[in-house]
């Protein structure tokens, strides 16, 4: 830069603080009027408020309140204020307030002092309080009051005339309570009393300052001419840098972001218009090293702010937001930290809309109440904390639980739908139906609902099968019964035409076996159909179950022999005595031996085992089988179930069924296993 440009800068600096030392000089030179100015205002707002039928009316009410609760015979003067604080709180506090600072006293129609104050300022003359008054009442309670101490005492004076007519016409509409209600206290009009009241200089001023604050105010004239000023500053910094041989306006410190300039501009005018009234106050209009100061860093804060704000004209709208704007500028980082914020406050409130969906109804839901109720509670304190704004955030807080709730009660409905629909499927015999999605707050019902969905599958299973096994039932109760009927028919027919009697004898022993086999299996009929029906007596006695079976195996020696079967017992030392059926558990034992007899492979051993294993009788037989046992053990149990499919073997094929029926009705249990062809039985008593 040349010699002449850096003249010109010069120029152009000398220009800038002369627009900052100019108007500062202007108010610094009207501290004078300005404080005047001030203390004129300030005393026009004491004298309103002082002169204020909301500041007299104070001590009137005093002298009711006073005079009402005068001790006597009959209550305390405690008690007589504790009578009257339902209807006159507002009052009542309101005399509270007012006592610490007032002086009083109270005389009756003789002069006497029935009342006076325990504060006591040591003051002798009434002219010497900053406010003295005497309100009298006659026997007729008509009021007449006085100012004998005071700053506007003829101000006050008409107040207080006025207050008193217009209390003492309305107190008895007002306060008074009715005929009908019989009160022993209330608000009494004073009669025959002569009430004083006082108030040093002091406490009248730290009174008003407490309850009837007034504010500190600077006029209008003094504000506008500072307001100008203010204007002409920044006029200032708008227009010089057009002229651009000064080379101004540029420079690095007019470049500032457009937030911290609007900032610092809005917060800096909004202390400063504040505290005009203590600038202008503070030493009675006497210039000081701090107001120099004070002033001069206003004007250039105009001067910077106006400047850094003359580039919007520059260049532009678009250009000075995307060139000085901190938001702009950082716009990715702000619309990425919003979006994180958007996010974090979506999955927190998804959160809590979530914590909904898994109340279980079966509990007490007490602590999850409480937890609602107390965030509502802070949400509603937090809103009613910013005044007016409050009610606007309230009606903004009230749409969005509105929605909210919408959106959880149609979440509801939806998934109540879904179950509902499931049910339906059920009740339609659909019973493969499941219920995948998530139920929220019916998720207890999803198992309960897949528990009688298996429930019904499991009915139906059954039923299916039990039809299957009546088809089965009739076609080998057919066959089983057809059999010997068969047999019995043709040797009998046979036996007639028969004429050599050793064919005649033979015919007749079939004829016996052929009726015995009838026989057994309609009685195993009718015992596996007792059995099932639950109609059978039980003859409960103590058993030796041990010798039992011993004597069963005892009895069918023969037959086991003739098979070829060896068994090998294991045997407890000691008798085992439970209480069954021995008839019943006779029958057990035979059918399970007959059952090996049948089905075991021949020259074979046979295992037996009886003992006592945790507080229970176990009893296991096993055997190897001389057919493959290619089917399902269970269905070993069921009626007419035999071990050959071919059903070549005699026998009803009730016998494990009788077992397993009996064993059930003496409160046991029956297990069947196979293994290759390992056959095992054990039963549990």
């Amino acid at each position: 830069m040349d010699t002449k440009l850096k003249n010109r800068h010069k120029l152009a600096i000398v220009l800038i603080l002369l627009m900052i030392a100019i108007p500062t000089m202007a108010v610094l030179s009207g501290y004078p009027a300005y404080s005047r100015e001030c203390e004129n205002l300030q005393n026009e707002l004491d004298e309103a408020a002082l002169c204020s039928s909301d500041f007299l009316e104070e001590f009137v009410w005093a002298s009711y309140i006073l005079y009402s609760t005068e001790s006597d015979a009959g209550m305390s003067k405690v008690e007589k204020e504790q009578e009257l604080e339902y209807d006159f709180q507002e009052e009542l506090n309101e005399f509270d307030n007012l006592y610490p600072y007032l002086e009083y006293s109270v005389e009756d129609e003789e002069g006497k002092t029935v009342a006076e104050s325990v504060v006591n300022s040591g003051k002798k003359s009434i002219a010497s309080y900053g406010l003295a008054m005497t309100i009298h009442y006659d026997r007729n309670g008509i009021p007449e009051a006085k100012i004998q101490a005071g700053e506007y005492k003829s101000g006050q004076i008409r107040e207080l005339r006025s207050v008193l007519n217009e209390f003492s016409r309305n107190i008895q509409d007002r306060y008074q309570y009715s005929a009908e209600e019989s009160a022993d206290v209330y608000m009494r009009t004073p009669k025959n009393r002569t009430f004083t009241f006082a108030m040093t200089e002091s406490n009248l001023k730290a009174y008003m300052d407490n309850w009837h604050y007034t504010g500190y105010m600077v006029s209008e004239r003094t504000s506008g001419v500072i307001l100008i000023l203010l204007c002409v500053v920044a006029a200032a910094a708008l227009l010089l840098p057009i002229f651009s041989t000064l080379h101004t306006g540029t420079e690095k410190i007019f470049r500032c972001p457009m937030e911290i300039v609007v900032a610092a501009a809005f917060f800096g005018y909004i202390i400063l218009f504040d505290n005009l009234w203590y600038l202008f106050s503070r030493n009675q209009g006497r210039v000081e090293a701090l107001d120099v100061l004070v002033w001069t860093g206003v004007f250039a804060g105009t001067y910077w702010a106006a400047a850094n704000v003359r580039h919007l004209f520059t260049m532009g709208l678009k250009g000075y937001l995307k060139e000085n704007s901190l938001i702009v500028r950082f716009s990715g980082k702000i619309k990425k930290g919003v979006r994180w914020m958007i996010e974090k406050c979506k999955a927190g409130l998804d959160k809590i809309y979530r914590s909904f969906d898994y109340i279980d109804l079966d509990d007490k839901n007490n602590r999850f109440i409480l937890k609602l109720v107390l965030v509502n509670f802070v949400i509603l304190v937090c809103i009613c904390s910013i005044w007016v704004f409050g009610i606007i955030a309230l009606v903004i807080y009230s749409v969005i639980l509105f929605l909210i709730l919408r959106k959880y009660f149609n979440d509801l409905k939806a998934k109540y739908a879904i179950l509902l629909k499931a049910t339906n499927q059920m009740a339609e015999g659909n019973l493969d139906v499941e219920i995948t999605e998530d139920l929220g707050v019916f998720t207890p019902f999803k198992a309960e609902m897949e528990k009688i969905r298996q429930g019904f599958k499991l009915a139906v299973d059954k039923e299916v099968k039990s039809q299957r096994m009546k088809t089965e039932l009739i076609t080998n109760v057919s066959h089983d019964l057809k059999t010997p009927l068969t047999a019995i028919i043709t040797y009998v027919n046979l036996l007639k035409e028969e004429k050599d009697e050793e064919k005649q004898k033979e015919y007749i022993d079939v004829l016996e076996r052929k009726s015995l086999r009838l026989k057994v299996l309609i009685e195993d009929l009718f015992e596996i159909s007792k059995a099932n029906s639950q109609n059978v007596t039980l003859n409960v006695v103590d058993v030796d179950i041990v010798n039992l079976f011993k004597q069963v195996k005892l009895e069918m020696e023969d037959k086991f022999a003739a098979a070829g079967l060896e068994f090998r017992c294991d045997y407890p030392e000691e008798k085992i005595v439970i209480p069954l059926d021995s008839q019943k558990t006779f029958r057990i034992f035979e059918n399970l031996l007959v059952n090996i007899t049948k089905y075991a492979m021949p020259h074979t051993r046979v295992y037996v085992r009886i003992a006592r294993e945790a507080g229970k009788t176990v009893i296991q037989l096993k055997n190897m089988s001389a057919q493959e046992l290619n089917f399902n053990p269970v269905e070993l149990t069921e009626r007419f179930v035999r071990g050959d499919v071919s059903r070549n073997t005699e026998g009803s094929g009730l016998g494990l069924a009788i077992v397993k029926s009996f064993v059930e009705l003496q409160k046991g249990e029956m297990q069947i296993e196979t293994e290759a062809d390992l056959f095992k039985v054990e039963i549990t008593f």
